[in-house]
């Protein structure tokens, strides 16, 4: 009779106040969060925040940072989205940034990530957070190929340290706006810190190669309009500085080789190269290695 009592108490008492749920909802969500079980967590924290709205209850943070997380474990983007965005209102809570902006890289929204750091930029103050927005900003702009973005990113980016990835993209982006000289300075400079990044070298060759095959042709279309002995003297003498960035490329694809000796691309640039520069001998060995 006296647990009936009891029992019958605390029913007339959580009739009275819908709130004294509270503690029981909260405890059971936290469980099912902390077990893994996400869908049960999502329908006892929504049951938490609808009673506590509904009853004008202070909302613990800690409620809306669970549910956030919950919803991205669960795909529920949008509603995670809002949770996050409520959250971050609170300057205090900007470390839910790293866990915001994972979630829409995961989901694929460019688009909604690239706001979000835009948005947030003047908020971040902590090194590591400073670091990660600006990694994202020129890789989102990357992909967007928003190239002045990614070059005012890097180049307003102060103190903050960047991988070798986003220094490339930074190359790229120069180069996207034909600013190719100094394209070629950044790739030189990335290349001191990481000597064998092979995405760098490859650039480096390339653009060396480039350079010198359209100033070749340039000469040679010249010199057949009009052939003599002048010209010819011309020719020999510009030759020898179009040499200067065929031996550059040279090098670099030489290196390449060394790294990868079955890439087939970089066989066929050091047999062209080799033809530039009357290595006949290294060109035939290279003609050998790709039949």
């Amino acid at each position: 009779m006296k647990k009936l009592l009891i029992l019958l108490s605390a029913a007339v008492l959580t009739a009275c106040n819908p709130l004294a749920k509270l503690p029981g909802l909260q405890e059971n969500a936290t469980n099912a969060f902390d077990n893994g079980n996400y869908e049960k967590a999502y329908t006892l924290y929504a049951e938490y925040i609808n009673l506590a709205n509904d009853n004008n209850a202070i909302l613990d943070e800690s409620i809306l940072i669970n549910q956030a997380h919950t919803c991205a474990k669960l795909d529920k983007i949008d509603e995670a989205a809002s949770l996050y965005d409520q959250l971050l209102q609170d300057e205090n809570n900007i470390d839910l940034l790293i866990d915001y902006a994972q979630m829409l890289q995961d989901a694929g929204r460019e688009d909604a990530e690239l706001k979000l750091w835009n948005e947030q930029a003047d908020k971040i103050k902590e090194a590591k957070l400073q670091s990660l927005k600006t990694e994202r900003l020129i890789a989102l702009n990357a992909i967007q190929e928003n190239h002045n973005a990614v070059i005012e990113v890097f180049e307003n980016k102060g103190d903050v340290s960047v991988t070798k990835e986003a220094h490339l993209a930074y190359v790229n982006a120069l180069s996207g706006i034909e600013k190719e000289v100094e394209a070629a300075k950044a790739c030189n400079d990335l290349l001191k810190t990481h000597p064998n990044y092979q995405d760098a070298l490859e650039w480096k060759a390339k653009y060396y190669y480039n350079k010198a095959e359209e100033r070749y042709k340039y000469e040679m279309a010249k010199y057949n309009k009009n052939k003599n002995a002048t010209s010819y003297a011309y020719l020999r003498r510009d030759l020898k500085k179009i040499s200067v960035h065929y031996r550059i490329a040279r090098d670099t694809f030489i290196k390449l080789h060394e790294m990868d000796p079955s890439n087939r691309a970089y066989m066929k640039y050091l047999k062209n190269v080799y033809l530039r520069l009357d290595q006949n001998k290294e060109a035939a060995q290279m003609d050998k290695l790709l039949k």
